[in-house]
């Protein structure tokens, strides 16, 4: 019996035949209009979102949730409610509730997707297509538009960071093409995704996405040796370099400018304390957060309580004026244990920590090869988030809240169309 057939069996329903497609058509959205068009994942996660509140109403079939499903959850949920928590302690304003309410509505997707898994090609040919767009949108704002860091409707920082996770999408969709001996215009169609998605993490100037990338290709490639594709390692690491190549060489080439930049800013402010630039008023804003995190490690100091801070701070010359208005301190961790204590901290890495360890375990044991390959692509996704956030306090951002919760809701749910063991439900 077909596993989505299970469910239905399971709650004495019959299945309904629109829901697969239903469920895939919003997760192609989801990514295919993410970076193209302005908040373009909300309206494939607003569709997970509604399309579940509609089951649950009329008790359509529900899936079997099994003990690691509970733990997927349990990391959304431990999120919302330790900072829902600490934002009532320190008296936030409404606004600072959005964020974190975001992964609790990520749960209702989840259980829609484990009852009617999205088809596996929606995903991919959706990443695809998104990073062509991206791609194709960064190029236009930086040829004709003149853009010195393409950002699409977003900041450059989110948007380079987004089509880089894009681009690692598409190479998944791109290897499961040539697993599948798919027809040539599919296989071209995720390349183009993989390149041009790339291209728009670079014209972005995006360093933490720069971070990242090496970290997924190093995994991707070792998945892949294991799997015994070593040509296509070597083609895909000679595309890759001799793209990085050839952008390196171009006249004013983001990529090689933007790297003698951050050297260049690095080194003023070792030697001098310089913070009036990119690089410099990361590195004061870390020593700030490093001051501050200390003297209030049980709650933190709250946003509000860490501009004040942070403001005194710059007032008594103690710290750069550059640093004054930033309302998070450009790296995830610290940002966490400032504003939240031990307690936040504690909850971001249960967020990400949790899902890679599920997911590294599911692409081990899992059989079917669409499973291990979502599974997978779940690793490289919380990798990513891993790396993003050395450099960027990227959950203070709408996309980046957005796109992790319903992203590894999707993938896990991709990633567990057959069940592992009976003794794993809860």
């Amino acid at each position: 019996m077909h596993y989505n057939a299970h469910f239905a069996a399971q709650a004495g329903h019959a299945p309904l035949p629109s829901m697969p497609f239903y469920s895939s058509l919003a997760v192609f959205l989801l990514v295919a209009l993410s970076l193209v068009v302005p908040s373009g994942f909300s309206l494939g996660s607003l569709m997970l979102v509604l399309g579940a509140a509609v089951l649950l109403r009329k008790g359509k079939p529900r899936a079997i949730l099994y003990r690691e499903d509970w733990l997927i959850m349990l990391a959304l949920l431990s999120y919302f409610f330790v900072n829902a928590g600490l934002n009532l302690v320190h008296q936030a304003p409404g606004r600072e509730y959005d964020a974190p309410l975001r992964f609790l509505l990520a749960i209702p997707a989840l259980l829609l997707l484990r009852a009617y898994p999205p088809r596996p090609g929606a995903l991919w040919t959706g990443a695809a297509i998104g990073a062509v767009g991206a791609g194709l949108l960064s190029l236009w704002q930086w040829l004709a538009d003149g853009a010195a860091r393409p950002g699409g409707s977003t900041n450059p920082i989110q948007y380079g960071n987004i089509a880089a996770l894009l681009a690692i999408l598409a190479t998944c969709g791109l290897a499961r093409a040539i697993r599948l001996q798919q027809p040539l215009r599919w296989k071209l169609m995720h390349a183009a995704g993989l390149i041009l998605g790339l291209t728009a993490s670079i014209l972005s100037g995006s360093r933490g996405s720069w971070l990242a990338l090496p970290v997924c290709a190093t995994l991707a490639a070792w998945l892949l040796l294991r799997a015994g594709y070593s040509r296509l390692v070597l083609q895909m690491s000679a595309g890759s370099l001799t793209m990085l190549f050839c952008l390196a060489l171009l006249p004013q080439s983001p990529l090689s400018a933007r790297i003698r930049l951050a050297v260049v800013q690095t080194n003023g402010y070792v030697q001098r304390a310089d913070a009036d630039s990119s690089v410099g008023a990361r590195l004061e804003m870390w020593r700030i957060g490093l001051h501050l995190a200390p003297q209030h490690l049980l709650a933190g100091w709250g946003k509000q309580g860490m501009m004040q801070a942070k403001h005194e701070l710059v007032r008594q010359g103690l710290a750069s004026p550059s640093v004054d208005e930033h309302t998070h301190l450009h790296n995830e961790y610290l940002d966490a244990l400032v504003k939240r204590g031990v307690p936040g901290l504690a909850a971001l890495l249960v967020l990400y920590l949790l899902p890679l360890w599920l997911f590294q375990r599911r692409q081990r044991l899992v059989a079917g090869s669409e499973a291990r390959l979502a599974a997978t692509a779940g690793v490289m996704l919380v990798l990513s988030y891993l790396t993003f956030g050395l450099t960027q306090a990227f959950l203070t951002h709408n996309n980046g809240v957005m796109l992790y919760a319903f992203l590894c809701s999707i993938l896990w749910a991709m990633s567990q169309e057959q069940p592992v063991s009976p003794s794993n439900t809860a």
